[in-house]
Parts: C-alpha cells; sequence; structure tokens
C-alpha cells in the first residue's frame, strides 16, 4: 500500500504540473508560436482527473489533497466563462438587449433571414451584431432594425451591427498585419449607438475561421481513423491561429481607444481561456462567468457531440450593468447565439 501511495503521489504531482504547464501556455500569444491556445481547449479533460484525486486524498491523506485544490482553482475560471450555473434575473425597466450570433450566411435553412428576424423580435433583442451575413438576403431581419452598418461597407459578405437605438458614428474595422485579402481581414466594425441610458460602442469582430467542417468530425470506426481525424483537425486549428494572434492585438487597441463605454461581441473562433481572452479582462467584464444561464456551448457541430465549447463572446466595460448572459438554442445557424442584458443601474443584491 506505501508503495502505491508513493507512486499515486508522483503522479499528482505530474497532473498538477500539467495542468499548470496547459494553463501558462494557453496564455502565450498565438502569433508567436501558432497552435498555442489550442492548449485552452485542453483544460475542461482535467478536471475528472483531478476531482477524483482530491477525494481520493481526502480520504487517505488529506494534506496532500492541496494539489488537487490548486490544480482546481487554476481551472474554475476558464470553466466558469464556458460554462452556466446562475439563473435568470427579473426583466427591468429600460433593459437593453445585445445579442451576437454568427447567422452562416443565411445557408442553415430555406428562411433563415425571416426565421432569424422573427426570433429577434420574440427575443426583444435591441441590437443584434452578427457574423457571415449575406446583405442580399437580409431583407425580411432588416426590416426591423432601421439602424445598420456593415463591414465592410460594399460587399454583399461581411459583418453587421443591426440596431433599434440611433447609430450616431460607425466606421469598418481594418485587421492591417494580415496580409492577405479577403474577409479575414474586413471582418470587423464598430457603431456608436445611444441608448437611452449612455452612449456605447459596440465592436463586432469575427476572428479568423479555423477551417474545420461538421464532415471533419465524423465518426470514425478504427484507432487509425481516429488518430489521422484527430491530427487534421489540430492542424487545421493551428494553420489558422497565428492570424487569430494577429488579430487580437487589433482588438485590444480599439478597445483601448474607444471614446465610449465598450461592448466587444462576435465569434472569436476560440473558446475564453486563452491569451487574448486574459489580455480582455484587464479592461473589460465577462457577465458569463457569475451570470451566465441557459444553454451549454455556442457552436452547434461540437455541442451535437457532447463539446459544449462557447466561441461566441460579449464582454463590457466596467462602468456597464449586465444582468445576465445566456446562449439561446436554436438551430438557424450552425452557431447558437449568446444574448447579453443590460440595464441602466446594476442589479442590487435582494435581486441577486
Amino acid at each position: 500500500m506505501k508503495k502505491r501511495l508513493i507512486l499515486l503521489h508522483w503522479l499528482n504531482l505530474a497532473l498538477t504540473g500539467a495542468t499548470l504547464a496547459i494553463a501558462l501556455g494557453s496564455l502565450v500569444p498565438s502569433e508567436l508560436l501558432p497552435g498555442i491556445s489550442i492548449l485552452a481547449l485542453l483544460l475542461p479533460l482535467l478536471i475528472a482527473p483531478h476531482a477524483i484525486a482530491l477525494l481520493f486524498w481526502l480520504r487517505f491523506k488529506p494534506r496532500k489533497a492541496i494539489n488537487n485544490v490548486i490544480g482546481l482553482a487554476i481551472l474554475a475560471f476558464p470553466l466558469m466563462a464556458q460554462w452556466p450555473y446562475a439563473r435568470a434575473q427579473a426583466i427591468a425597466e429600460e433593459e437593453i438587449k445585445v445579442a451576437t450570433y454568427n447567422v452562416r450566411a443565411f445557408y442553415q435553412t430555406t428562411a433563415a433571414a425571416k426565421d432569424i428576424g422573427k426570433w429577434s423580435q420574440d427575443q426583444s433583442i435591441d441590437i443584434l451584431c452578427m457574423q457571415e451575413i449575406r446583405r442580399s438576403a437580409a431583407g425580411p431581419l432588416a426590416m426591423y432594425y432601421p439602424f445598420r452598418a456593415y463591414a465592410p461597407a460594399r460587399k454583399n459578405y461581411s459583418v453587421a451591427i443591426y440596431s433599434k437605438y440611433p447609430i450616431i458614428n460607425s466606421s469598418p474595422l481594418l485587421y492591417s498585419s494580415l496580409t492577405q485579402q479577403g474577409y479575414s481581414r474586413t471582418s470587423a466594425q464598430y457603431a456608436d449607438i445611444a441608448l437611452p441610458f449612455d452612449t456605447v460602442r459596440i465592436i463586432n469582430v469575427h476572428l479568423s475561421s479555423t477551417g474545420v467542417q461538421d464532415q471533419d468530425m465524423e465518426v470514425v470506426h478504427s484507432r487509425d481513423e481516429l488518430l489521422e481525424a484527430g491530427q487534421f483537425v489540430l492542424s487545421k486549428l493551428a494553420s489558422t491561429d497565428k492570424n487569430r494572434g494577429l488579430q487580437a492585438k487589433h482588438i485590444i487597441d480599439w478597445v483601448n481607444e474607444s471614446p465610449h463605454p465598450v461592448i466587444l461581441s462576435g465569434d472569436f473562433n476560440g473558446v475564453p481561456g486563452g491569451n487574448l481572452y486574459w489580455r480582455l479582462l484587464r479592461h473589460l467584464d465577462d457577465p458569463y462567468i457569475f451570470n451566465g444561464y441557459g444553454t451549454m456551448g455556442s457552436f452547434e457541430p461540437l455541442a451535437r457531440r457532447g463539446l459544449f465549447f462557447k466561441i461566441d463572446w460579449t464582454l463590457h466595460s466596467p462602468e456597464l450593468h449586465s444582468r445576465g448572459q445566456f446562449i439561446d438554442n436554436i438551430s438557424l445557424s450552425d452557431h447558437r447565439p449568446l444574448i447579453t442584458r443590460f440595464s441602466p443601474e446594476a442589479p442590487s443584491l435582494l435581486e441577486e
């Protein structure tokens, strides 16, 4: 028994060391080391080993459980930014709803734009940030929003901000450090919107796609096929990771340069917990951490396979007051919309 405890002790130290290494590695800017942000995807896999080890050591040698407490503490914050556990707060007066939604160019269904328009009204969405919008098909949705901004301004395929409140200033934003031309270089914008209680700057972004398709994750029938499919998906993730790192530097600058409180929304093609996320938390709050509720996972092909990753984010300046954030479980795109509720005043302690 003593030899087994010694072996388990060293294995537990290795687990804690691996957790620390993965967490620190995920903070390295991916423009410096492409593919490094993939480490953030591995963090959820470490919860079960730490939990089992914690229970074991509490039973036999409680002092050794400190390694697992440290490991779970390291994992807690990024996981809270992905997995909802809060309850919805009551609707407040003058509440504003901001949604971010990758609409997949309205190709998911034959009437996707019309259905998304109806959904936006059913949910009382005041500001809708969209990625991969096809303007030629957006009419049934655009009719609900009198104020609209696009980037690029004169392209059919773009990102867009639709608002029920006046847009007093707007502009496309350029990822100028990307050398290749096309959507990935121009898929960002801002709009200054006059809300009833403040003027805010909405920054809507779409970071470079991973390139992973639904068929890349089809069920495989052998160990060799599984390894081959895994290597193929990881190579796609790594090859586009450098672009997202370069785009991240621009996003930080845009947030810092804003003359108004910021609401940053978009499809980040990555989970909270990496380098960009931690840098943004120096300036912005993530309402999902303590007030996330509802469905898990914003990318439907992964969620369908039990991988509940939130790759769509909305963060905001600390002076703005959010009342919760949730993913709505609808199937009008390959993404699920992320909705954030804002109010003029912070929720009271009684409400919380």
